[in-house]
């Protein structure tokens, strides 16, 4: 029978990277010592117990085992069957390299990772919806699954950016053309970075990622983008992964000297495009240069730690300076995009500071 529509929930379902496995721990039962009884019988005179030492009364050895969880094999029918039915609902005609390359990263992670398991297994479950589903559900299936996979990758999911990459891979599905091409995954991305990075030389949430801003970027990238020169478009290329990365790995883990001198790079590369962030990039500007010119700290001969203490002991003049500002609610971006040069801004900041900048 014909499907007339294709069930809603099949989106949500093909998104899944986890599950939720329940573990119910056996109960541990404790056997009462048996009740002694009275006797008349004279024993013979022991050695005197305190009346306060508690008898030893050893309990049975209780163990607890977690239930086994039994993963069945990666076949070859079912990595075929997903493979032919995640091109369908992405109307993407997988190359041999593309096969491949599914084909390895599944056989690899298939044992350890529950979510790629998770996202074939449910694929494979809606085979008759995405085969019978007419073309105009098919298209309406893969708008809105591909978006759930981007806004998945800009809250950090690894195994999204690998899935919609296929589809980004497609040149029907590019902004512009190149060595490499331009994407929506990395405008998208960018309008992410930038907001981050604003948001962070502000100190507060007050720019936000939302379609004006994307749509915005992705227009003036799109127009631009044959005149970027090849290392930006290189960077840019990566920049979806490299700032999960970044975010995942440098930003959380390095210390707060790291993080603002971060905040006062990002600010001398945005400042002359967004006004809202001048007086703000010049405090952190002007607080880092104080101490690394202060003789009594020797910024240079510190380590992290004791540059944390610095800063963290400059902080209430920081503060103090910060509250003579102008309050400032939100920041529009897409109102400065058409002035920013956001290649440069975006393509050559995140990821690589770490390497590229002598962070002292």
């Amino acid at each position: 029978m014909k499907l007339n529509s294709i069930n809603p929930g099949v989106i949500a379902i093909l998104c899944a990277t986890s599950l939720t496995i329940g573990i119910v721990t056996p109960a541990i039962t404790v056997t009462p010592p048996p009740k002694s009884t009275p006797t008349n019988q004279t024993t013979p005179p022991t050695t005197a117990t305190p009346a306060n030492t508690p008898t030893p009364n050893p309990q049975p050895a209780t163990t607890n085992k977690l239930p086994l969880v039994v993963v069945t094999p990666l076949t070859p029918a079912t990595l075929k069957n997903f493979t032919d039915l995640y091109g369908q609902v992405l109307a993407v005609k997988f190359t041999p390299n593309q096969q491949q390359k599914i084909s390895q990263r599944l056989s690899k992670e298939w044992m350890t990772n529950l979510g790629l398991r998770s996202t074939v297994a449910q694929t494979i479950a809606l085979e008759p919806q995405i085969v019978r589903g007419t073309p105009a559900e098919r298209t309406q299936l893969q708008t809105k699954l591909v978006a759930n996979l981007r806004q998945q990758v800009l809250d950090g999911d690894t195994d999204a950016l690998w899935l919609v990459s296929f589809y980004d891979a497609s040149s029907k599905n590019w902004l512009a053309p190149g060595k490499p091409p331009l994407t929506r995954m990395t405008t998208d991305m960018s309008a992410e970075v930038l907001c981050f990075m604003v948001n962070e030389i502000m100190g507060k949430s007050i720019a936000t990622s939302d379609s004006k801003l994307k749509d915005a970027i992705a227009t003036k990238l799109t127009a631009e983008y044959a005149k970027i020169p090849a290392d930006t478009k290189q960077s840019l290329s990566r920049l979806p992964a490299t700032w999960l990365t970044f975010k995942g790995n440098d930003w959380l883990r390095r210390g707060n000297d790291f993080r603002e001198q971060m905040r006062v790079h990002w600010g001398q590369n945005l400042e002359a495009y967004i006004p809202e962030i001048r007086e703000m990039s010049k405090l952190r500007r002007d607080r880092v240069a104080k101490l690394k010119a202060d003789p009594n700290v020797q910024w240079d001969r510190m380590n992290s730690i004791q540059r944390q203490a610095a800063l963290q002991k400059s902080d209430p003049e920081f503060q103090a300076s910060i509250r003579t500002l102008a309050p400032t609610k939100t920041i529009q971006l897409n109102n400065y995009i058409n002035t920013m040069q956001v290649a440069t801004a975006i393509g050559n900041s995140p990821t690589r500071y770490s390497l590229r900048l002598n962070v002292k």
